[in-house]
């Protein structure tokens, strides 16, 4: 049980982004013009909107967040084996965030725009995939016959976050008005904590599955 109320604190301060202190300026983008395949656009759209002219700390931190998934994750393999399978994914994940608010101080112009558009892209992709091995592998490890429908919902309340994210994404990359990213973000929150409330009820399920591996 201690492992899913882990779990579920790292995924709410995760999901969560608001950011409060600023840590650091990043240093100011010059645009550059007459790059092919690099339209001032585009650098504007990245270094402005996806990346942000400055450091912050969420109040919910995302990194302290993956570090209480990995702590329920290390008390949920004694249930299920497969649980070992989120490990690196999740360190991936973290280390990811972090690198991504380091590239202004990495990178400049073009390299700057391209490694931010890629390395954001694989961020997001890496986090949706760690973030399926873990809602997955509690679902089949609480998949008892009375709780089949909490582990279904369970899964329907992350694809639903998954959705939104994805949206907000684009919406974030494209500058967008910002009353739809609030939009979106809240409907995220939702589903996610959707999902967690079923998370929550399964908990009751996992001895019964205790030892469970491949």
């Amino acid at each position: 049980m201690a492992g899913i109320i882990l779990v579920i604190i790292g995924l709410i301060m995760s999901t969560v982004d608001i950011p409060s202190v600023i840590l650091a300026n990043y240093p100011k983008y010059e645009i550059l013009y007459e790059v092919e395949g690099l339209g001032e656009v585009i650098q504007q759209y990245v270094a402005y909107n996806l990346v942000g002219d400055k450091l912050r700390l969420d109040i919910f931190p995302d990194l302290l967040g993956y570090v209480f998934i990995l702590a329920g994750v290390c008390v949920l393999v004694r249930y299920n084996l497969k649980f070992l399978k989120v490990i690196v994914p999740l360190i991936a994940t973290a280390g990811l965030c972090v690198f991504m608010k380091q590239m202004p101080f990495m990178y400049e112009g073009k390299d700057f725009i391209v490694n931010s558009l890629v390395v954001s892209v694989f961020a997001l992709v890496v986090e949706i995939f760690t973030e399926y091995r873990l809602i997955y592998t509690i679902a089949d490890t609480t998949a008892d016959l009375p709780n089949q429908r909490d582990t279904v919902l369970m899964k329907f309340g992350w694809i639903g976050s998954v959705l939104c994210r994805g949206f907000i994404y684009c919406i974030v990359l494209v500058g967008l008005a910002d009353w739809i990213i609030v939009a979106y973000r809240i409907a995220q929150f939702g589903f996610m904590v959707f999902c967690i409330d079923r998370m929550f009820r399964c908990r009751h399920y996992l001895k019964k599955n205790e030892g469970k591996g491949e």
